[in-house]
């Protein structure tokens, strides 16, 4: 039997990137009050720069301490491998995908962008869709009692309360939209294992209250500082850029 979240996460976003940007680009042409929310509202630019860049990550260090923190406690562990991929001594079958500095910036202002801004905005429209057809139509309403009586208040405790504002304040689905986009932030990182898996549901939801605060620009800002500094600690460890092993 699937998880509650993972369920839930999988009945009000069932769909791709492809068709997200579809579904909020038609939305916005025809239902425009469906999303509370305009394409730009999130992209802006807070002045000065630095001051909100260095509140965005005094908003976000708890996940990115913790995540510093995992890296000095495991990458020791895997020294050599790390050393031997670099070398090509490469266990037969596999390939090597090395992170360098370029990798890791591009991919971190696509996660944002694609799970902070796109899939967000296409799963507050799941939301009120998966209402109205699982028995919304009929005046009942399970989906938004699961979230505001079960999912919210559990995601609201897990984060120490950090973003009750935005989990509670906003409409349902907004903070359902959250927790979905989210869930699909943390299932892309089932890689890095459970406690990869639990830490990037953390990081992710600390970056929707960066975005929340300071807008996307300074949510791609501070993913990237956090994932230049892993990568610098990795490199201080290990001598040699991180490379994942794909058998």
């Amino acid at each position: 039997m699937p998880r509650l979240g993972f369920a839930v996460s999988c009945s009000l976003l069932p769909f791709g990137f492809g068709f997200s940007i579809l579904l909020v680009l038609l939305l916005e042409w025809l239902r425009p009050d469906l999303i509370p929310f305009e394409l730009g509202t999130f992209w802006y630019v807070e002045q000065p720069v630095w001051t909100a860049f260095t509140d965005s990550l005094l908003l976000a260090w708890p996940p990115m301490a913790a995540g510093l923190l995992l890296t000095l406690i495991k990458v020791p562990a895997h020294r050599q491998l790390q050393r031997q991929l670099a070398w090509g001594d490469v266990p037969p079958p596999g390939r090597v995908i090395t992170l360098g500095p370029f990798q890791l910036i591009f991919h971190s202002a696509l996660e944002e962008v694609l799970f902070r801004w796109l899939l967000f905005y296409a799963a507050i429209a799941g939301a009120v869709i998966a209402d109205f057809v699982v028995l919304g139509f009929a005046g009942l309403h399970p989906i938004p009692w699961i979230f505001n009586e079960v999912l919210i208040p559990v995601a609201d405790f897990a984060t120490a309360g950090r973003l009750h504002e935005v989990l509670t304040t906003a409409p349902w689905a907004v903070a359902a939209a959250i927790l979905t986009s989210n869930g699909r932030f943390r299932n892309s990182h089932t890689y890095q294992g459970l406690i990869g898996w639990i830490w990037s549901w953390y990081l992710g939801m600390f970056l929707f209250l960066v975005l929340f605060e300071h807008g996307l620009v300074a949510a791609i800002a501070v993913h990237i500082a956090y994932n230049l500094a892993t990568l610098l600690l990795h490199v201080a460890i290990t001598g040699v850029l991180p490379r994942i092993l794909i058998e």
